[in-house]
């Protein structure tokens, strides 16, 4: 009798066990996203490499800053540079190439992404001020040095230099590829 009575402890225990980890541990549960959005983000990079590279190169170095350009982000500037702080999350949930495009020695990649914003930068107290730009890539504009900027950042740079402001809040609203190396952009600038 003793020996059924532990045994029934024991699985209820065992089960009881199974019941909180479930709880615990939702790795069959699917992760509610904070905030999905789908968005076109463009590159230009260096026209020797393979795709291949590119792409990995694209991935671990240009993808973390350029998207951080769609997030509020804070700036300030001294003479002619423009310094950025972001302080956001993101996952990317899906990648698609969506555009390749040979720029004399570089190429312009375009990708379709579905992003999941973790942790989203706090907007400006006031509503912003609104800077539609445009700028464009081709050789003699390309620096030979290797640190192209890329057109997220331009158009971040392009605007915050229009607006006149020595600080302050700025993220891209949108970017469009025109071809031929040029872009347009609005982008949200506040205090």
């Amino acid at each position: 009798m003793r020996n059924k009575t532990l045994g029934s402890a024991i699985n209820l225990s065992l089960l009881l066990f199974v019941f909180l980890s479930c709880s615990a541990f939702p790795a069959g549960r699917s992760e509610e996203p904070s905030g999905k959005q789908e968005i076109r983000m463009y590159w230009v990079i260096d026209g020797s490499m393979s795709e291949e590279s590119a792409e990995m190169f694209l991935e671990r170095y240009l993808l973390p800053t350029s998207l951080a350009a769609m997030l509020w982000t804070e700036f300030s500037t001294e003479e002619e540079e423009v310094r950025f702080d972001t302080r956001g999350g993101y996952r990317v949930v899906r990648k698609t190439q969506a555009l390749s495009e040979s720029l004399g020695a570089h190429t312009v990649y375009g990708y379709d992404l579905m992003i999941d914003v973790t942790l989203s930068p706090p907007a400006p107290r006031r509503s912003p001020d609104s800077y539609s730009v445009r700028f464009s890539y081709s050789e003699s504009t390309i620096p030979r040095s290797g640190v192209i900027p890329q057109p997220l950042e331009q158009a971040l740079m392009t605007a915050i230099r229009e607006s006149g402001r020595p600080s302050g809040t700025a993220r891209v609203g949108d970017i469009d590829y025109l071809g031929s190396g040029k872009f347009k952009a609005t982008v949200l600038i506040g205090d």
